[in-house]
C-alpha cells in the first residue's frame, strides 16, 4: 500500500530543518542590531577615555563595577532558567514573572539603602557616590531587561528586540555624547543608561505580552519551585558577575584610579570580541535546549560545531588584538593610555577561552550537570580575587605604568584558563571531535606563522601596513590548510535567505512509497 503521508522521523528532519533556518534568520537579525549597536558603543568607548582622561575613567569603570558587584543578587539565576525551560514550555512564563518582579523590586529597594550606607562610609568622593547610585538603578533595570529578552529569544521573535536594541543604544550613546558636548560632571555620565533601560523595559513588556501572551500574576507556590530549579544558576551567576567586577574594585583599592583607567581602557577595547556573544544566549542556547529535548547525541554533535564556529570567530579577533594592541589603544583610547597596551595584549586570548566556556556551560546546563558549572564558577571567584591579591601588589610598581592593570589581566587570564580546563575535563569527548581538534592544530599553526611574520617584519615595514600583511597572511592560511570550511559558510547563507518558517505539521516532504 502506497502512503503519501509523511513518516514521523521525516516529520522530526523537517522540524529540525526549520528550527536551524529559524535560528539563521534570528542569528541574522540580532547580529543586525548588534552591528549597529556596536558602531555606537565603540564611538563612545573611544569618546569617553579622551573626554575623561586615564583618573576619571578609572573612576567611571570602578563605580559601575563596584554597583554591579553589589546588584549581583537581584539576578536570581532567571534568565538561564528561561533560556532552558521556556522554549519547550513558553505558558510557563506567566508561572513566576510577576512575582519574581516584585522580588526584584523589594532587594532592589534594600540593596540601594545598604548601598548608600556602604558608599557613605568608605569616603569616596560626593561625585562618585552619585554616580555609583545611578549605575546601581541602571543595573537593577539590566537584570529586568536580561530576563525580558531571554523570554523573547525562547519564543524566537526577535525582529522586535532587534530594532528595541538599536532604540535603546542611541538613547545611550546620544545622551552621553550630549553630557560630553555639555561638559557635565561625571556624576551624570550613568544617567543615559538608566533613560536607555527604562526605554528598552516599556518596549520588551510590550512584545512579551503580544508574543507570549506574558501575564502579571502572582503565584508564590509556582516561583518557589522555580527560584529552587535556579539555585545553581543563580549561584553560577553571582560567581562570574564576582569574577568578572571585583578585579577592578580591588585594582583601584589596592593600586589606584589611574590604573583602573588603563585597565578599563584594555579591558573595553578587548571586550569588542565580545559582539556575537549575546547570540549565545539569544539563539544557540534556545535552540540546544530543543536539541537535547529530542538526543543526547544531537546536542553533543550541535555544541562541537558551535565550538568550531567560536574559534573560526575569535581566533583571528585575537591575533589582531594581540599583535596591534599599540595601534589600538592609541586609536580608541588616545593619549595618556599607551601604558593599557600591554593589558590588553594579556587580556585578549582570555575571550578566545571565554566563548568557549559559554558553548561547554550551556551543554553541561542542558545535560542536567549545572551544578558542575556552578562548582567551576565558584571556583573562578574564589580564585581571581586572591590572585589579584598577590599580584597587584608584586608587579605594582615593578614593571612601570599599568604594572596593576598588567597584574589584573594575568589574574583573569589563570582564572579562565582553570575555567576552561575544568568544564573540557567534565564535557569529555562531547566538546571536540577528531575534526574539531584538526581544525584546532591547522589554526594554532597558522597563527604560529602569522607571529612570526609580525616578529620578522618589525622595525623594517610600518605598524598598519605590516598588521595588514599578517591578516591576509592568516586568511589565506586558514582557507589552504582547510581550517575553515568556504562551502560550509555558504551553506549557513543559503539557509538564511530561504524564508518563511512552517510548523512541523505543514513541513512538505517527499514520502517513499511503502508497503
Amino acid at each position: 500500500m502506497n502512503s503519501q503521508n509523511p513518516s514521523s522521523a521525516e516529520v522530526e528532519d523537517g522540524t529540525r530543518a526549520n528550527e536551524v533556518r529559524g535560528a539563521v534568520r534570528s542569528t541574522l537579525q540580532l547580529g543586525g542590531s548588534l552591528m549597529v549597536t556596536y558602531a555606537i558603543a565603540l564611538g563612545i568607548r573611544a569618546l569617553m577615555p579622551r573626554y575623561l582622561g586615564p583618573e576619571a575613567f578609572g573612576y567611571f569603570n570602578w563605580s559601575e563595577a563596584f554597583a554591579a558587584t553589589f546588584f549581583v543578587a537581584t539576578n536570581l539565576g532567571l534568565e538561564t532558567y528561561i533560556r532552558k525551560e521556556v522554549p519547550v514550555r513558553p505558558e510557563h512564563a506567566s508561572d513566576f514573572f510577576g512575582t519574581t518582579m516584585l522580588l526584584r523590586l523589594a532587594m532592589t529597594l534594600i540593596l540601594m539603602v545598604a548601598l548608600a550606607l556602604v558608599l557613605h562610609h568608605t569616603g569616596e568622593p560626593p561625585e562618585v557616590q552619585h554616580l555609583v547610585q545611578w549605575f546601581a538603578l541602571a543595573q537593577s533595570l539590566i537584570v529586568v531587561n536580561a530576563s525580558m529578552a531571554a523570554l523573547l529569544h525562547s519564543k524566537g521573535k526577535v525582529a522586535g528586540l532587534s530594532v528595541s536594541n538599536v532604540i535603546t543604544k542611541i538613547v545611550w550613546g546620544g545622551g552621553l555624547a550630549l553630557m560630553a558636548a555639555l561638559g557635565v560632571g561625571i556624576q551624570w555620565l550613568a544617567v543615559p543608561m538608566v533613560a536607555s533601560e527604562a526605554v528598552k523595559l516599556v518596549i520588551s513588556w510590550r512584545l512579551a505580552k503580544v508574543h507570549l501572551g506574558l501575564k502579571f500574576r502572582i503565584d508564590i507556590t509556582a516561583t518557589k519551585k522555580v527560584m529552587k530549579a535556579c539555585l545553581p544558576f543563580f549561584l553560577t551567576a553571582a560567581a562570574l558577575a564576582c569574577n568578572g567586577r571585583t578585579d577592578m574594585s580591588l585594582l583601584g583599592k589596592l593600586a589606584s584610579k589611574e590604573e583602573v583607567g588603563w585597565y578599563g581602557g584594555a579591558f573595553s577595547i578587548a571586550g569588542l570580541t565580545f559582539l556575537i556573544s549575546p547570540i549565545f544566549g539569544w539563539v544557540l542556547m534556545p535552540m540546544m535546549s530543543r536539541a537535547a529535548s529530542r538526543s543526547p547525541q544531537e546536542l553533543s554533535h550541535l555544541t562541537r560545531r558551535s565550538l568550531e564556529g567560536v574559534l573560526a570567530f575569535t581566533v583571528p579577533v585575537m591575533m589582531a588584538m594581540v599583535l596591534g594592541a599599540d595601534l589600538w589603544v592609541r586609536l580608541m583610547c588616545g593619549p595618556g593610555f599607551e601604558p593599557a597596551a600591554l593589558p590588553l595584549r594579556v587580556l585578549s586570548p582570555i575571550f578566545v577561552m571565554a566563548y568557549v566556556t559559554m558553548v561547554s556551560s550551556i551543554w553541561l546546563t542542558m545535560s542536567n550537570k549545572e551544578w558542575w558549572v556552578t562548582l567551576a564558577a565558584t571556583m573562578g571567584a574564589v580564585v581571581n580575587p586572591l590572585l589579584n591579591l598577590a599580584l597587584i601588589p608584586f608587579f605594582y610598581g615593578r614593571i612601570g605604568p599599568s604594572g596593576g592593570a598588567t597584574a589584573t589581566a594575568l589574574s583573569m587570564f589563570f582564572t579562565e584558563v582553570i575555567v576552561t580546563v575544568l568544564f573540557l575535563s567534565r564535557m569529555g569527548r562531547n566538546s571536540f571531535d577528531r575534526r574539531s581538534l584538526v581544525m584546532v592544530a591547522k589554526t594554532a599553526v597558522v597563527c604560529v606563522v602569522c607571529v612570526a611574520l609580525d616578529r620578522f617584519l618589525a622595525g623594517s615595514v610600518a605598524a598598519w601596513p605590516r598588521l595588514g600583511l599578517t591578516a591576509s597572511t592568516y586568511v589565506v592560511g586558514v582557507l589552504v590548510t582547510g581550517a575553515i570550511r568556504p562551502a560550509e559558510l555558504l551553506q549557513v547563507v543559503r539557509m538564511a535567505r530561504q524564508r518563511g518558517n512552517p510548523a512541523p505539521s505543514e513541513v512538505v516532504v517527499t514520502a517513499t512509497p511503502t508497503v
